[in-house]
């Protein structure tokens, strides 16, 4: 195995890239370079060869004394990546039995502490004390909090300060993009994929404040609706219909304190499923200390970290439930496995200890070998909603287990998107949902129907109902288009006179000769036949969103520069636009003969071979 290790790290050899080819080859004589694949590998196999050594020395030397809070685990170092934390007891004895270890360790690996870059922070240690550590270990001296993979490591509450960072890496990265010409469906894409996901690794850690999560919401919503963050926008969608999914009427951005609070939960989960990991096993010796997670005060001296995650049980606890087997691991009265539970919340501990069962109770230990349940017969005097409850058959040598149940009450597979998806703002789903959205759609097409759906279009019925202008301009206003009555969402598609033109010249095409230009009448259509994957259908779909997006357009240039295009100009725009769409797409073999590839003039290469 050394050999083999040893022949990997000595024989390497790097080549140049220059203009993207490679150029010639020199063997490596310095040892691991950074990102080698050898590195991960070799540090664990060093690292722990160091905590055997600290481990031995610990248990050996009468002189060494834990940290305080690592006792139990007894927990002297921590690694990561290539980064080691050491613990341990502010005394210089506890200091010197590690300076010794180190010191063994370097002779045989030949791995040195680097003074300049290695820092000692203090807790609670005299003045004296420090000074005497110092000389033995010539550490730099840190200040608290120390920060470790970016994030502070802190007791207290985390303050706007020290998560503002996240704030300022959000408005560098917009400020990137304001220089690009960028559609609303363009910064949607942006929002989602990018700027949401920028606090996830702080949001795995703590519970953000407030006002951060309300400083990169507002940084976020001034994106999509004006493109920057400098100044506010008019919202077209208020921001709590925008975070809906797309099914139930929004465009799918996950509101942050709903994710920030799901993430958070997947550490209650490791708690209570007791997760082999040392943080876990840490928590059940220094914060549960036996008791359970449910039922531990949130009161007394107790950090901030563990007081916030303590502080979201309420949201959590309706859908974690037992699965009940042997019946052993589960709480008869914190735990939920039934539907009136959990019973705690009906029966107190007096009335629990004066039946002769305690809060530690199991569900194996209320219910006899015959199923019957073994409480007092006048409980269901007190408490009527037991009477109904059948006691589980209880499985020998079949463990509990934990299960997240869903709003339905469908057991589910613990994730952070399951909490988020059950704990998030809920709204009725939409029948219209694949009309705006669909695989083969033009997103700022899609956005802008998605708008026009919604209503939230600024024409001019709805500016004269929040009154923009003066009385005068409000009685001039009138459709830029047809100048007929003011424009709005019904009266532009398609009822308007130049609108009704643009439709009756392009409907042929996505076979929609009978639907009128009333807008109800095409929704109606479109909800019918939205489920249909036929090609004629996707090609409506592309069709509509693609005639309201450019008669939107027509309505705002002649109102805003007053250059003007005919109605047939406008629909051949509309029509073009569909077309570049279809060339993208491949159509089986069926539909060469069909009208669709007639009217649309698809060329051959654009046909599947359908399968045998």
């Amino acid at each position: 195995m050394v050999s083999w290790i040893m022949t990997c790290v000595s024989t390497v050899s790097y080549s140049l890239s220059i203009n993207g080819n490679l150029h010639g080859y020199f063997k490596g004589k310095r040892g691991l370079r950074q990102g080698d694949p050898m590195s991960p590998y070799l540090f664990t196999l060093v690292m722990e060869t160091l905590s055997l050594l600290l481990k031995n020395v610990a248990s050996s030397s009468n002189a060494f004394r834990y940290h305080l809070h690592c006792k139990k685990q007894k927990i002297i170092n921590v690694s990561f990546a290539d980064d080691l934390f050491i613990f341990v007891n502010g005394d210089a004895t506890s200091v010197k039995v590690v300076r010794d270890s180190l010191h063994q360790f370097s002779m045989a690996s030949g791995l040195v502490p680097n003074m300049s870059k290695s820092t000692v922070f203090f807790g609670n240690v005299p003045h004296s004390t420090k000074q005497e550590i110092q000389s033995i270990l010539p550490f730099q001296v840190g200040l608290l909090p120390v920060r470790y993979l970016g994030v502070p490591l802190i007791s207290s509450k985390l303050s706007y300060k020290e998560c503002k960072v996240l704030v300022e890496k959000v408005e560098k990265k917009i400020d990137n993009w304001t220089t690009k010409s960028l559609s609303f469906a363009g910064r949607l894409q942006l929002v989602k994929s990018v700027l949401s996901a920028m606090h996830i690794y702080w949001a795995t850690v703590f519970m953000l404040p407030a006002r951060i999560i309300s400083d990169l919401e507002k940084r976020m919503r001034d994106f999509l609706w004006s493109g920057n963050y400098h100044r506010s926008a008019k919202l077209k969608v208020a921001w709590k219909v925008v975070c809906l999914p797309k099914d139930e009427g929004g465009l799918g951005v996950h509101s942050l304190s709903d994710v920030n609070k799901a993430l958070l939960s997947s550490h209650v989960w490791s708690i209570l499923t007791c997760r082999k990991s040392l943080w876990v096993q840490w928590i059940h010796s220094y914060k549960l200390k036996g008791r359970n997670f449910w039922e531990v005060p949130c009161r007394g001296r107790m950090t901030w970290g563990w007081r916030k995650l303590l502080a979201i049980r309420s949201l959590i606890r309706p859908f974690v439930w037992k699965s009940i087997g042997s019946g052993t691991d589960t709480n008869a009265w914190s735990d939920i496995w039934c539907d009136p539970g959990p019973l705690r919340k009906l029966i107190s501990p007096r009335i629990i200890a004066n039946a002769g069962f305690n809060l530690q109770s199991s569900l194996a230990d209320i219910v006899s070998p015959n199923g019957d349940w073994r409480w007092p017969i006048a409980w269901y005097n007190l408490f009527p909603v037991l009477i109904n409850l059948v006691s589980p058959a209880l499985r020998e040598n079949v463990c509990d287990r934990l299960v997240w149940k869903d709003l339905e009450g469908n057991a589910r597979s613990f994730t952070s998107w399951e909490v988020w998806n059950t704990i998030r703002h809920h709204e009725s789903k939409v029948n219209w949902v694949n009309m705006v959205w669909f695989k083969q759609c033009i997103p700022r097409h899609s956005f802008h129907i998605w708008l026009v759906i919604r209503n939230k279009l600024k024409t001019q019925d709805r500016l004269s109902v929040w009154e923009a202008g003066s009385a005068t301009n409000l009685n001039l206003m009138c459709c830029p288009l047809c100048c007929f009555n003011r424009d709005s969402r019904d009266h532009l598609f398609f009822e308007c006179s130049f609108a009704a033109q643009v439709w009756n010249n392009i409907r042929t095409m996505a076979n929609m000769e009978h639907v009128n230009g009333d807008w109800s009448d095409i929704m109606s259509w479109m909800e019918q036949n939205v489920s249909l994957k036929k090609p004629d259908n996707v090609i409506s779909r592309l069709v509509v969103a693609a005639a309201t997006y450019f008669v939107w357009q027509e309505r705002n240039n002649r109102l805003f520069t007053r250059s003007q295009r005919t109605a047939l100009v406008v629909a051949q725009e509309v029509i073009a636009a569909v077309r570049m769409r279809i060339m993208t797409l491949k159509f089986k073999r069926r539909f060469e003969n069909g009208s669709l590839m007639e009217k649309w003039k698809i060329p051959r290469s654009n046909l599947e071979m359908e399968p045998d």
